[in-house]
């Protein structure tokens, strides 16, 4: 049928304007890769597509089987046309290029890696690091592993577009990815047109252009290149909310041959799989030469279809094979070249400088193998000192003992006495009682000590101090003259004498440590010799010397001047005294006259009543007319005078000057006032003023100034050198006893160490630093920081190189036995043995095994059989291998046969031949009989000198000296008649592995010569020469063979070229053989008539949708559908052929939907195809247009790219569960794992991408598990992928090992899928099966079970691995686990037979349930819940019905993981129990972890309302489904110091802070102290709760799913509980008064040091008596003072010296009214304290330290008193149990005999369990070795030890009582509080 046809386009554009001109895009470097790289795209246009006929082809044949990762369709997989038929027979099996290599691990630290044979990911060759904007994802690498995922270069992509978003692989911010969109189009095909889209994006260069499209397979080294795999290509560096990228497939070279090998297809199938589940929009870039060779569908009429359909359908089912006769040649032996390996290690080293012997370490070795090959390099480890070194690192109490107790020991002599306890609790006190008794005494005496010098001190001190205070005066008191004089120079020391001076020469300025004598004071204490002013110096220097000592003294010196204002006299005689003066010298000036002839009138001014001197002006005004006024001063004067005369008739003059003069003299300052009175002086009648006036002031200095203060001063002073030198003797004295502690420490740990030197020790512990592995509750762990030394005798570190086949030599091997494959060296293993020890034989057996037999000095031969992972321990422990002792066997040959596992050991001399075959069960070999005498068959002298096995055979060649060989039967113990005689003594004998012939070596001269002797014509022929040149003769040649062993090949190592290489030998027989063959094919490929060469750019749609499914029945929903979705489109960009493309891809999916019978829906055929020129494809994608593709939240798309790659989680090994962390097995991990209990190997365990899914992203959605066992090769992954939409392909030709896991997320659940490898697997024991089957059906909620119906009949032995497995973890102990359904598959029956074997299945599970009765593990595995289905063939539309089925049985299933962050930890706990081999309940388990991690996170918790605080705060959230705990609390930090004094720091700025950001602080002083105090409380305890309530919801959400009665999280609760009291502890406030005011302290109660308000300790008031006359004048007073608030107390009250001053609380001043008429002057002050220290303060504890008061007596001090008690309300002392202080309402409760300080709360109890039997089992980390027996099997497993072990009490200790009443039990709801469990 012909017309035109135009396809819809990809991205809708104007069609018309073909002339579009684009903005050149700016690339910007990205990566952080260099400057910005411009390009210019150019003018390009969008074409119309192109138009064309087509027409229907006929269509090819398709045959579609279950496909598992060992388990390929039988039948053709590509679907391409009819002609292309190429490699159609055989399922794609993969190269070293992959399919065991598609998924890229994590690089693993194992040691065990060749690395010149695995370059490094991230080097110079990998071009990817050169393309600006291009991000590898997944890649593809010769690397066995799981995933595939690039981290580093999807890091950098997660990175770029969101900073922060990718810490690492296990966590990711998916949710911070969401706020962005992307928008990709998915791009495959030729490498040409992939390089020229980079091209035109400007991202590369025509250098790397070149070497991105150059053939690397022409290269023998290796080029810059870019590996295969997926990488996201980004088109602008600019951030965008939509991210427009291209997800670009790189193919290998050969990926688009349609006759690629099988692994590069299977490659090809996957990444497809990938980049169109990734993209909706997907284009595929042909290049000219592709698109040449594609070989297009015919059209044809429907009638002529449909006989071709019928016709293709019969003929792709028959196959035509034969029988044929490959040869009846005559015995012959062929050689041909073979292959060639490279290593880097096949050289000649250069000897160690240490090597005393030349025991051959230069020179390679091949190793004997029949079907394993490698060689061994021998090195010289000279000896040395093997340090194993530890920073933090976790180790248990018992292995921490065992070092303690047999090493030699090294301590760290500055380690401090909680790390010594640690120590001794963990063995040391075991292993030195009497050391430690020792210095147990030694410390108790140190202490008595000290605190019997601290007294002595102390009392010496004080009295001192005592003596010390008159001179203290004397300083105090000309300091403050000084202070006098400088601010009134007209006095001088002489006006202000010192009462007495007895007191000259005594000592000051006491030092806190010893009293200071004063500079010119003699030591013997005789009183000094000097001048006046020389003391006057000295008591100056002294000062200087008391201030430097004791800053405070200064401080509040200066403080004392501020407050009395010196420069103001405040003296009423002295004011009266200057306002008269000023008076009377403005009359004198006004009135000269009056001098002369108005003495009296003076007198009135000066001396009368003030009313008298007002009229006395006012009658000399009235003779003074206004305008006869003197100016300037006499003004001034007169003025003044009248401004204080009376109001009144002709008052008004005497006001004005009176006003005036009072202000004149307030302006000049009294100092200026006393300094003029000389010159007033002069006159006589002012004579008497001036001295009265001077008198005046000099009584208010001395009365007022220098006798008050000075004495106040003395107390104060006097006070702080009595409380800082006692400090100070204190902290000396406390820092003496540690020192003498900390020496008495050093020396005992010496006496430790050196006595632990004695006897012989193998090794020694050296401890830097050790901790508590936990802060609030007793752990078996402890972090130690130190190391292990032992002395390591010189060593041969023997190191084995494996040869490995890729899996593509492998497959082309089978095909075609002459192929000539190309191995790698890829693996090694190393092995140690002593200086003197040697190997006389290796031989790499399968499986990675190796026999090895070594000789020690003596010439005693020990023969091991082990896997090459044990073999270093099995030689260091020597208990497992045969050992033979050189006397009884003198000189011998070794000869071993794989297949019967026979050993021979021939006694040369002796001529006795001992047969040993290795046991399995044992692990070692056993005689098999006496030795055989072989002196009958020789004569005397003759001895052997060569052996070897024919190999499959019980038949040993023996060679004597005399050049005879003759082959011994063990079975008939004869010689065969037949001898063969040879030409001389071989070099060497060998049994070609096929068993077919014996290889000769001779030595002819310079040439090594090979002669074959056909076995089966022993003796009766000469020989066959074989024609190989140049052999070398310093090289040992071994036969060995490949795959099979009648493929046979010579092998040698050649130095010079770093090769192994071999020769292929062709061994015929004298028989005719037979082959099976297909007929017309050759080596079983079939050859099509029209071979196609690059079909598969197309036909790789229908490759992924034969492999996975179309329409699973559990379908994804990872993308939301607010995501913005398109059509999907498949574009073609070619030069050609336009029109061909969309019919042809038509009858792809016709042909496709007609052949698999796959359900489809209309998936495929709404698919939108189209084909076009690049330059429209520029012009649409390239252009800088918004595109019009498929929008995706950039969370949501990355994470479900990560759910479609499965990643392993656990393999067994050698016995062993052994789960993997983030998809990798490492030997180096494994080794710190060691003696690791649950719940660190619960902390190591982690699946990589899907942990930031299941702990944050996903994690509320609910869990369904559905796995998929069964025997091996019966399509489990291909189930699994078409019921859950996974995509395990598996690795081509080898099973599924272990476990493998991937997600399929849906709208109502997260789907984990669980791909195990095949049960019975001969590589797999009996235990191993039982570990993997009792972890699927532990964790899954769907078993499906598959199987053959025609090869499971023995229903027993096929399910002996889930009947053991029901004996070993009880299911009545986890009722969380085993509630799956388990659904047996039986493969393909046929509708005629599936009731027949539905029945024939249910009777024999009837038997076994009638045999096991309850133990049968249906019930216990299962909830008694078993579906049988017999499964329809393949290809038949009723296979892909029972999906669905399958999906509504899951759905039905009862949900056991209600969150995924509950299934991460139950999965994770589970796996790491059967790792441990704990078999107890794994409630117990997960409580535990759960409540080590909430106790490692509660310190955050409780001080930041945080889980993480760095790099990222992280809010409390339920661990299980991630959602924040929605509780009202506080943004402040909070302290949960303990002690110390940075930790006393940190909890007193904590404080401030909480106290600073109260909104009230500001009130303080604007309302009663008390009341603000108690408002403060207030804020605080309200942020203590909320915090408090917010961690506590936080432990209950995270702990309610586990049972009551766990006993670690009842240790949770109880610290929980002491952090909350540490909390609340750190935030009560002090409030007793603080020590420079009247306010409280706001510091907390525990805080050290004097008490502080933390204000500036000044009122902030105004004057009272200043307000009321309108002026504003600031309060003296300190703050918090009673009374009203007074500027200067003698400006308005009495301000005489209080006659209580220098009691404590006094204000010094009286506040009483002037000229009041009692005697007694009193200040404001309520209550003059005592002051005296408070009596607990002069108590010392059993300890040695100082109660926790430093209060003074605050009882009165006119009140009689016996004790002295500060105002503290409560006991100070801590309470015995907790860390509250003591509830006692009586402060000196502490001085009572035998005082109980409890604080009134309920307490937990801190002893252990005391009821009889065990409280619990613990797994201790050691190996046991046990037997478990079933009804079915017996087996050997490793089982760790279990210890008893007791748990705390749980009784509760009543308010009031220090012990609560009755025996100690752990828990409530047993009778006897404890049980005994049985040991597993």
């Amino acid at each position: 049928m012909d017309g035109s046809y135009a396809p819809r386009k990809l991205f809708p554009l104007n069609a018309s304007d073909t002339s579009q001109d684009t903005q050149p895009l700016i690339q910007r470097a990205d990566k952080g890769k260099g400057v910005d790289r411009p390009f210019d795209i150019g003018n390009k246009s969008w074409d119309r597509f192109a138009q064309g006929s087509y027409s229907r082809a006929s269509t090819p044949s398709i045959m579609i089987d279950e496909m598992d990762d060992d388990d390929e369709p039988s039948a053709p997989q590509t679907f391409t046309s009819k002609g292309d038929q190429a490699d159609l027979t055989h399922a794609a099996v993969s190269s070293e290029d992959s399919d065991d290599d598609m998924y890229h691990s994590v690089k693993s630290d194992d040691d065990n890696m060749d690395v010149e044979d695995s370059p490094p990911h991230n080097d110079a060759r990998d071009l990817v690091q050169s393309i600006n904007g291009m991000y590898r994802v997944l890649d593809l690498i010769s690397e066995q592993g799981s995933g595939g995922l690039a981290q580093d270069s999807l890091r950098a992509f997660i990175n770029t577009i969101r900073p922060g978003a990718y810490v690492s692989m296990t966590k990711v911010n998916f949710s911070a990815l969401d706020g962005l969109n992307v928008k990709p189009v998915g791009i495959y095909g030729s490498k040409d047109e992939i390089v020229r889209l980079l091209s035109s994006l400007g991202l590369v260069d025509d250098h790397i252009a070149a070497q991105l499209v150059a053939n690397h397979s022409d290269y023998s080294v290796s080029k810059p290149s870019l590996r295969s795999g997926l990488y996201i290509l980004r088109t602008t560096c600019e951030a965008t909310s939509d991210e427009q990228l291209f997800l670009v497939y790189w193919p290998e070279d050969g990926t688009w041959d349609d006759s690629a090998p099988s692994s590069t297809k299977r490659n090809r199938v996957t990444f497809m799989r990938y980049l169109t589940k990734m993209c909706d929009q997907v284009t595929a870039l042909v290049s000219p030469k592709h698109s040449r060779s594609i070989v297009w569908s015919e059209q044809e009429d429907e009638g002529t279809l449909m006989e071709t359909e019928e016709g293709q359908d019969e003929s792709d089912r028959m196959f035509t094979f034969e029988v044929t006769k490959t040869n009846e040649q005559e015995e012959a032996v062929k050689s041909r070249p073979g292959f060639k390996a490279t290593s880097d290690h096949i050289a000649i080293i250069q000897p160690h400088p240490e090597a005393t012997v030349d025991v051959g370490l230069h020179k390679p070795w091949l190793l004997h193998g029949e079907t394993t090959q490698g060689f061994m390099t021998i090195s010289y480890i000279p000896g040395r000192q093997v340090t194993e070194v530890s920073k933090r690192k976790s180790i248990t109490r018992l292995q921490l003992g065992d070092c303690l107790k047999n090493d030699s020991l090294r301590l760290n002599e500055g380690l401090d006495a909680n790390a010594l306890r640690l120590l001794m609790d963990a063995g040391l006190r075991s292993r030195f009682p009497q050391l430690y008794k020792q210095w147990q005494q030694e410390s108790s005496d140190i202490s008595s000590n000290v605190r019997a010098t601290k007294a002595s001190k102390e009392a010496s001190m004080k009295e001192a101090l005592d003596k010390g205070s008159p001179l203290l005066t004397r300083i105090l008191h000309k300091a403050l003259v000084d202070a006098i004089i400088e601010k009134f120079p007209t006095f001088t020391h002489d006006s202000f004498p010192y009462p007495t001076n007895s007191e000259r020469g005594n000592p000051v300025a006491q030092d806190p440590v010893e009293p200071a004598i004063a500079p010119s004071a003699p030591t013997d204490g005789s009183p000094p010799h000097s001048t006046e002013s020389e003391q006057d110096n000295s008591v100056q220097d002294q000062l200087h010397t008391v201030i430097e000592l004791y800053p405070e003294i200064g401080d509040e010196f200066h403080r004392t001047l501020q407050k009395l204002r010196i420069e103001k006299i405040n003296n009423r005689d002295f004011k009266n005294c200057k306002e008269r003066v000023c008076i009377a010298q403005s009359l004198l000036r006004q009135l000269p006259d009056i001098e002369t002839k108005g003495e009296d009138f003076f007198n009135v001014i000066l001396h009368a009543d003030m009313k008298d001197v007002k009229e006395s002006v006012r009658l000399i005004g009235k003779g003074v007319t206004p305008h006869e006024q003197p100016k300037g001063l006499l003004k001034q004067a007169v003025d003044s005078i009248a401004s204080f005369t009376l109001s009144g008739p002709g008052s008004q003059f005497v006001d004005k000057t009176f006003r005036d003069a009072e202000a004149t003299a307030s302006t000049v300052s009294d100092a200026q006032f006393l300094a003029e009175l000389d010159d007033i002086e002069k006159l006589p009648v002012m004579k008497k003023v001036v001295a009265d006036t001077r008198a005046a002031a000099l009584a208010h200095f001395r009365s007022a100034i220098l006798t008050r203060q000075t004495t106040n001063l003395t107390h104060f002073a006097l006070r702080t050198q009595i409380d800082t030198c006692v400090a100070r003797v204190r902290k000396e004295a406390a820092s003496n006893e540690e020192q003498q502690l900390a020496e008495s420490l050093k020396g005992f740990i010496a006496e430790i160490n050196a006595q632990s030197q004695t006897g012989n020790h193998s090794h020694t512990c050296l401890i830097d630093a050790i901790e508590d592995g936990r802060g609030y509750y007793y752990s078996s762990s402890l972090q130690i920081t130190g190391s292990r030394e032992s002395f390591e005798e010189p060593k041969l570190k023997f190191t084995v190189h494996l040869m490995q086949l890729t899996a593509q030599d492998l497959h082309s091997l089978q095909l075609n036995s002459s192929t000539i494959p190309s191995p790698k060296f890829r693996s090694s293993y190393s092995f140690k043995l002593p200086l003197g020890d040697s190997v006389v034989r290796a031989q790499l057996l399968p499986g990675e095994k190796i026999l090895l037999a070594t000789t020690d000095r003596l010439g005693n031969l020990t023969i091991y059989l082990e896997h090459l992972t044990a073999i270093e321990g099995a030689l260091a422990h020597g208990s497992r291998g045969k050992k033979l002792h050189r006397d009884k066997i003198g000189d011998f040959v070794l000869a071993f046969d794989e297949s019967k596992r026979v050993l021979s050991i021939v006694a040369k001399e002796k001529l006795l031949l001992h047969i040993f075959v290795y046991d399995d069960t044992r692990g070692s070999f056993q005689a098999m009989g006496s030795a055989i005498n072989l002196t009958q068959w020789y004569t005397e002298g003759n001895s052997i000198s060569h052996a070897c096995f024919i190999c499959g055979s019980e038949e040993l060649l023996l060679v004597d000296t005399f050049a005879q060989a003759r082959v011994y039967s063990l079975t008939t113990m004869q010689f065969r008649p037949a001898t063969l005689d040879l030409i001389q003594i071989p070099t060497a004998v060998h049994s070609t592995p096929d068993g077919s012939c014996l290889i000769t070596a001779h030595v002819r001269g310079s040439d090594l010569t090979l002669t074959a002797y056909h076995w089966s014509t022993f003796g009766s022929t000469d020989g066959i020469p074989l024609d190989i040149a140049n052999l070398p003769l310093d090289q040992p040649l071994l036969l060995t063979s490949l795959t099979s062993r009648n493929i046979v090949h010579l092998v040698t190592l050649d130095v010079d070229t770093q090769s192994c290489r071999s020769i292929a030998l062709d061994i015929t027989r004298k028989v005719t053989e037979f082959t099976f063959k297909e007929k017309g094919a050759r080596g079983g490929n079939i050859n099509s008539e029209n071979v196609t060469a690059h079909n598969c750019l197309i036909d790789c749609h229908a490759e992924v949708w034969t492999r996975f499914p179309v329409l699973p029945a559990v379908q994804r929903e990872t993308i939301t559908s607010s995501s913005s979705r398109c059509q999907r489109t498949l574009v073609f960009i070619t030069d050609r052929d336009h029109h061909l493309f969309v019919p042809h891809f038509h009858d792809l999916i016709s042909n496709f939907e007609r052949t698999s019978k796959k359900p489809t829906g209309n998936l495929l055929k709404s698919m939108a195809v189209s084909a076009t020129t690049y330059s429209a494809f520029s012009n649409g994608l390239l252009g800088g247009a918004a595109w019009s593709v498929s929008k995706f939240r950039a969370g949501e798309w990355l994470a479900e790219f990560l759910c479609l790659i499965p990643i392993q989680i656990a393999v067994t090994k050698e016995n062993r569960f052994v789960p993997l962390k983030d998809g990798v097995y490492s030997t180096e991990l494994e080794k710190t794992l060691l003696g690791a209990d649950v719940n660190r190997i619960v902390d190591y365990v982690s699946f990589g991408w899907y942990e930031s899914l299941f702990q944050s992203y996903m994690a509320r959605k609910p869990v369904k598990v559905v796995s998929s066992m069964g025997e091996q090769s019966v399509g489990k992954s291909f189930a699994l992928n078409h019921l859950v939409d996974t995509s395990f392909a598996g690795s081509a030709m080898r099973t599924t090992e272990g476990v493998w896991m991937s997600v399929t997320p849906t709208k109502d659940a997260l789907v984990v899928a669980l791909d195990f490898e095949g049960v019975h697997s001969i590589e797999r024991s009996a235990q191993e099966d039982t570990l993997l089957v009792l972890f699927n059906t532990a964790i899954s909620n769907l078993v499906l079970f598959r199987n053959n119906f025609a090869l499971s009949r023995d229903i027993t032995g096929l399910f002996q691995s889930f009947q053991s497995s029901s004996t070993v973890l009880d299911p009545a102990a986890n009722p969380s686990l085993f509630q799956s359904t388990l659904v047996i598959i039986i493969k393909d029956v046929v509708d005629s037979d599936k009731t027949e074997i539905t029945k024939e299945f249910a009777l024999k599970f009837q038997k076994i349930v009638q045999d096991e009765q309850e133990a049968n593990f249906i019930s216990r595995l299962h909830a008694g819940q078993l579906n049988i289905i017999p499964w329809p063939v393949i290809e038949s539309q009723e296979f892909y019905k029972l999906f669905p089925t399958l999906k509504r049985r899951l759905d039905k299933q009862k949900l056991t993981h209600n969150t995924a962050g509950e299934f991460l930890h139950v999965m994770k706990t589970l796996m790491a129990k059967l790792k441990a081999n704990d078999w107890g309940a794994l409630s117990q388990s997960m409580a535990s972890h759960r409540a080590q991690l909430l106790l490692a996170l509660l310190p955050n918790a409780l001080a930041f309302g945080l889980q993480e605080v760095h790099p990222d705060p992280e809010p409390l959230k339920n661990l299980d489904n991630d959602v924040p705990i929605d509780m009202p609390d506080t943004s402040s930090e909070f302290s949960l110091a303990t002690g110390g004094p940075q930790q006393s720091s940190s909890r007193e700025a904590a404080l401030q802070v909480l106290s600073l950001a109260w909104g009230d602080y500001d009130s303080r002083q604007h309302v009663s102290e008390d009341v603000w105090i108690e408002n403060l409380t207030t804020h605080i305890d309200s942020l203590v709760d909320l915090r408090i309530t917010h961690v506590g919801e936080w432990i209950s959400s995270n702990v309610s799913r586990f049972q009551s009665g766990q006993a670690s999280i009842d240790e949770l609760m109880r610290a929980f509980d002491s952090a909350t009291v540490d909390l609340r502890s750190n935030l009560q406030l002090c409030k007793l008064k603080c020590a420079r005011c009247e306010l409280l302290c706001v510091q907390s109660r525990l805080h050290d040091g004097q008490h502080t308000c933390q204000t500036s300790h000044s009122c902030i008031h105004s004057c009272d008596f200043c307000a009321s006359s309108g002026e504003t004048k600031a309060c003296s007073m300190s703050a918090g003072h009673p009374g009203k608030h007074i500027c200067v107390v003698n400006a308005h009250l009495c301000g005489q010296t209080c006659k209580l001053s220098g009691r404590q609380g006094c204000l010094d001043e009286c506040t009483k009214v002037i000229g009041h008429i009692d005697d007694d002057h009193l200040c404001a002050a309520t209550v003059h304290a005592c002051g005296q220290p408070c009596d607990l303060s002069k108590l010392t504890l059993a300890d040695g330290s100082a109660p926790p008061c430093r209060g003074t007596c605050g009882i009165p001090s006119d009140v009689d008193h016996d004790q002295h008690q500060c105002d503290a309300r409560l006991c100070s002392f801590p309470c015995q149990l907790c860390k509250r202080l003591c509830a006692n309402t009586d402060h000196l409760h502490g001085l009572q005999d035998d005082a109980i300080h409890l604080c009134g709360e309920e307490h937990s109890c801190s002893r252990q369990c005391t009821a009889d039997g065990i409280c619990e089992i613990e797994t201790a980390p050691q190996s046991i070795e046990a037997t478990f027996t079933g009804r079915h099997e017996t087996f050997q497993y490793t089982k760790y030890s279990q210890v008893a072990k007791r748990l705390r009490c749980t009784k509760s200790i009543p308010p009031g009582v220090v012990a609560h009443k009755g025996p100690h039990n752990h828990s409530f709801g047993q009778k006897g509080g404890a049980f005994l469990q049985r040991e597993v």
